[in-house]
C-alpha cells in the first residue's frame, strides 16, 4: 500500500474538522487514471461545505473526506485499459463523474448528455455519492474520459481553474445574452470574474460588476467590466444600484450561499429580463414574486456544467483559455504548500483582510 499526505475533514465545522494526516492513495481501477495534483484550489463551495452550511448534503458514512475539485497535474499511472494517456502527461481534470463513469447503467440525463443532472453524480473533492479523493491530497483518480491535455503553454496554475470557468461557459449557455444586451455580473468573485470573461468572450461589452470590495471592483474592471459597482462604497452603490433597477437584460447571480442577492437581482432585472443563478444558495429565500409575475421575469439556474450543441463545456472553457480570450492564472491571489493549510484557509475565508481572490495549494 503506498500512502500520501491530505488534509483530511471529518465533517466538523472549521477549524476544527481539520487535520493534516496520511491516507491510502488511490490505485486506479479499469478505465482510470491517477493524477498528481500539482494545483488545486480552494472553492468558495469547500468553504460552505467547512463551515457546515451545506454539510447536511453529504452522506455521514463520506467521512472523512479530501475536498478538492480544482486540480489540474500530472498523471502518474494509468490503469488497466486505458488509452492514450501515458506518465508525465500534463492534464487538467474535470470532476465530475456522472454514472457515464461511474457505471454500470446511464440514467436518462447521461443518456441526453446532461450529466450534471445525473442522480448518481460523484466528484473528485467533494463526498457526495461515490467519494473520490479531492486536490487536498497529492493524488487523485479521474476516469480516462474526464482529463483534458493541457498546451504547453497553458500553466497548471491557470488550468486548476477550468472548473470554475466552465461554469461561466454553462451560464452563458444557459442565459444566451445577446451582444447588445446591457448585463449586471453581481459577485465579483472567482466564479463571478470567469462569468464576465465568458461574457465577454461570447461579445457582450454592456457589462456592469457589482462587487462586494473595493479589490474585487479593480479586477473586474481589468478583466474588461464596462462599469463597476463597489458595495463597499455605501452610499454612492446605493444610488449606483437604485439608477440600474430595472435596466438589466440579464443579471447572473454569482453570490449564493446565505446572500440576499436574488432579490437585488430580481429589482436590477427590466420587464421580460432575465435572472441566471450561478451562485449556489443555501436555505429558504424571500423574493417579490409580484414582480416576477408582473415584469414576466425568467429566473433560470446554472449549476455546474456539463455538454452544449454536443460539446463538454469543460473543453469549451479549455479552448478559451488556450486561445488567451480569458485570464484566469491573474485570479490567483496567494499561493500555499499543502502542509500550510491553516494558513491558506484562514486566507480564503477571510477576504477582506486577505484581499483574496483565489487560494490555491501548489506542489
Amino acid at each position: 500500500m503506498t500512502e500520501m499526505h491530505a488534509v483530511l475533514w471529518d465533517g466538523r465545522p472549521y477549524p476544527s474538522g481539520l487535520r493534516c494526516g496520511r491516507v491510502e492513495q488511490p490505485v486506479p481501477p479499469q478505465g482510470w487514471v491517477l493524477v498528481r495534483n500539482l494545483v488545486a484550489g480552494i472553492c468558495g463551495s469547500d468553504l460552505h461545505y467547512l463551515s457546515g452550511a451545506m454539510v447536511h448534503q453529504l452522506p455521514a458514512g463520506n467521512f472523512p473526506a479530501v475536498l478538492g475539485h480544482e486540480n489540474a497535474g500530472e498523471v502518474v499511472a494509468v490503469g488497466p485499459g486505458v488509452e492514450g494517456w501515458a506518465v508525465g502527461d500534463r492534464v487538467a481534470a474535470e470532476p465530475l463523474h456522472p454514472c457515464r463513469t461511474i457505471g454500470p447503467h446511464w440514467c436518462d440525463a447521461c443518456i441526453a448528455g446532461q450529466y450534471h443532472r445525473c442522480p448518481h453524480l460523484s466528484f473528485v473533492g467533494i463526498p457526495t455519492n461515490r467519494p473520490l479523493t479531492g486536490g487536498y491530497g497529492e493524488c487523485s483518480i479521474y476516469h480516462a474520459s474526464n482529463l483534458f491535455r493541457l498546451p504547453d503553454d497553458v500553466t497548471f496554475e491557470a488550468a486548476s481553474l477550468l472548473d470554475v470557468l466552465a461554469c461561466g461557459v454553462h451560464a452563458a449557455h444557459v442565459g444566451q445574452p445577446d451582444m447588445g444586451h446591457t448585463i449586471v455580473v453581481l459577485g465579483c468573485g472567482p466564479i463571478g470574474l470567469c462569468t464576465l470573461q465568458v461574457l465577454r468572450a461570447v461579445g457582450v461589452r454592456d457589462i456592469v460588476a457589482v462587487a462586494k470590495y473595493p479589490f474585487q471592483a479593480d479586477m473586474a474592471r481589468s478583466l474588461g467590466a464596462s462599469a463597476t459597482v463597489c458595495l463597499a462604497e455605501t452610499a454612492e452603490a446605493a444610488n449606483r444600484l437604485r439608477s440600474l433597477a430595472g435596466t438589466a437584460d440579464q443579471v447572473y447571480e454569482c453570490v449564493g450561499g446565505t446572500a440576499d442577492t436574488l432579490q437585488q437581482a430580481v429589482d436590477l432585472c427590466r420587464r421580460g429580463g432575465k435572472v441566471i443563478l450561478v451562485g449556489f444558495f443555501t436555505g429558504v429565500k424571500q423574493v417579490n414574486l409580484e414582480k416576477v409575475f408582473l415584469d414576466e421575469l425568467s429566473i433560470l439556474a446554472a449549476d455546474a456544467y456539463s455538454t452544449h450543441d454536443g460539446k463538454r463545456e469543460f473543453a469549451v472553457a479549455l479552448g478559451l483559455l488556450a486561445n488567451r480570450q480569458v485570464d484566469l492564472k491573474c485570479l490567483i491571489t496567494h499561493t500555499f504548500p499543502r502542509d500550510a493549510w491553516r494558513q491558506a484557509l484562514a486566507t480564503a475565508f477571510d477576504k477582506p483582510g486577505s484581499r483574496a481572490v483565489k487560494v490555491v495549494f501548489a506542489g
